[in-house]
């Protein structure tokens, strides 16, 4: 009897522990996501959530840098007032990469409107522009994404050396199409 009983108890525990694992498994392989309140998109592999600092502008929301393509970011801004429409953050959007590119920049993919999972209306464009690397200027793409969300506008501006473009562009886009509201 007593020997029935302890087999009972290790076949239970074990299948208790097989459960666990596969539990833990699967919650581990489950997408990185990125959210905020309401708002929710998936980030493509190798990409990650940093730090924002303190001094940041209100607006900054979020700071993603990627793993894979080397000196990739993406920054999410949220704005919220009833009189922002889509013109208005969009010339926030150009007015930010115009002061983060002082030798210029240029359009090198037009207005693209998308869907996202969540049905929502996106914008997106891909920008280059030239900086002042130690004497040296260097060319960096920037795709930018505009989308009006329950909470406001939200607007993300990529950035990452020329060669990683396309790259960037790519697992941007990958950012914007998987946008949703969460449920409440």
């Amino acid at each position: 009897m007593l020997n029935k009983r302890c087999l009972l108890n290790f076949i239970t525990f074990s299948v208790f522990l097989f459960v666990c694992v596969g539990i833990l498994q699967q919650a581990s392989a489950q997408e990185e996501t990125f959210s905020y309140k309401r708002f929710s998109f998936v980030l493509p592999e190798g990409w990650a959530k940093q730090e924002i600092a303190k001094s940041s502008q209100k607006e900054l929301i979020g700071s993603l840098k990627s793993e894979k393509i080397k000196g990739a970011t993406v920054l999410i801004f949220l704005y919220s007032s009833w009189r922002n429409d889509y013109s208005n953050i969009r010339i926030i959007g150009l007015k930010t990469l115009a002061a983060s590119y002082p030798k210029g920049q240029k359009c090198l993919k037009k207005e693209t409107k998308m869907k996202t999972d969540g049905k929502w209306n996106a914008v997106t464009e891909l920008w280059q522009g030239a900086v002042d690397a130690g004497g040296t200027t260097v060319l960096l793409q920037s795709p930018m994404g505009i989308m009006e969300v329950s909470e406001g506008w939200i607007l993300m501006l990529g950035f990452a050396p020329d060669s990683s473009g396309g790259q960037l562009e790519e697992d941007f886009l990958k950012m914007i199409k998987s946008a949703k509201m969460l449920p409440k």
